[in-house]
């Protein structure tokens, strides 16, 4: 008897490539020049994929969309934040949650930008995977 396998390409993945900021078209080429550490410069993206050459930003004000993940993310951050603290710091003071919300919000910018930005690429950029260009 015969089975077939289906084996999953995890590393090529969209959640994988969504999650690492890779082009949707090749899911190799990055879309961020340099390191999210590096904070004077996280926002600049590519141009085009390195790898395959696909133009990131679909069309003039197309990056205004990914604001709109922006602020879903930031509100799933305050909102768990705000009930981790009510429950570990048995509902501190309002002090309290205002500046720790507030440095963790600063914190996690970088990370929000190129995130949303990577998200809205992928789900509404209308890019379709043509595969590894390496393999």
């Amino acid at each position: 008897m015969e089975t077939n396998h289906v084996k999953l390409d995890v590393e090529r993945s969209k959640f994988m490539a969504m999650s690492k900021c890779l082009c949707p078209q090749c899911r190799e080429g990055k879309m961020f020049k340099y390191s999210a550490s590096n904070l004077t410069k996280f926002a600049e993206m590519n141009e085009n994929c390195p790898v395959c050459g696909l133009r990131f930003e679909v069309e003039p004000g197309f990056w205004y969309g990914a604001m709109f993940v922006s602020y879903a993310n930031t509100i799933v951050l305050l909102v768990l934040l705000g009930v981790g603290m009510f429950y570990v710091f048995d509902n501190p003071s309002t002090l309290f949650y205002i500046v720790i919300i507030t440095v963790a919000s600063i914190l996690f910018v970088p990370f929000n930008f190129r995130i949303s930005r990577s998200v809205f690429l992928h789900l509404f950029g209308f890019v379709k995977y043509r595969g590894a260009i390496n393999s």
